[in-house]
């Protein structure tokens, strides 16, 4: 099965859902919300895509960034189904080459992906995180 990476705009709710539900990330993002998945996708300015021979969306970064400095990847997330095929660092390795050298990438791992960030020789970084308290 071939698969497609690209830079897209306009993802929509319905489609993030379709990826993010199946994955271990299901039960920590608000997917019974739509329009609050809507609006995560629209202020996200950077979104590397992953889609397999029949247009079928299997993985996606959902990113923000300036373009000058620094991107931070809110999300990397394959389908259960497609995971163990290369296809997380692919959609990070298409990022990081739409970015360009000046841009870093960096973003916050759950326990369960620490030691695949590892494998795909991202470094650790001190990070700090202040929990929401609308999780809808």
């Amino acid at each position: 099965m071939a698969i497609t990476y690209a830079q897209e705009s306009g993802l929509t709710a319905e489609e993030y859902i379709g990826v993010l539900g199946q994955t271990i990330m299901r039960d920590r993002r608000p997917l019974a919300n739509t329009a609050r998945i809507q609006a995560m996708l629209d202020g996200a300015n950077f979104v590397v895509t992953a889609r397999d021979d029949g247009g079928t969306l299997v993985g996606l970064a959902r990113c923000i960034t300036d373009h000058a400095w620094i991107c931070y990847c809110a999300e990397l997330a394959v389908r259960d189904s497609h995971q163990g095929q290369g296809i997380g660092r692919a959609i990070l390795d298409k990022a990081i080459e739409l970015l360009g050298p000046r841009i870093g990438l960096t973003l916050m791992a759950d326990k369960e992906a620490v030691g695949f960030y590892q494998n795909i020789g991202m470094e650790p970084a001190s990070g700090f995180w202040r929990p929401r308290t609308d999780r809808s």
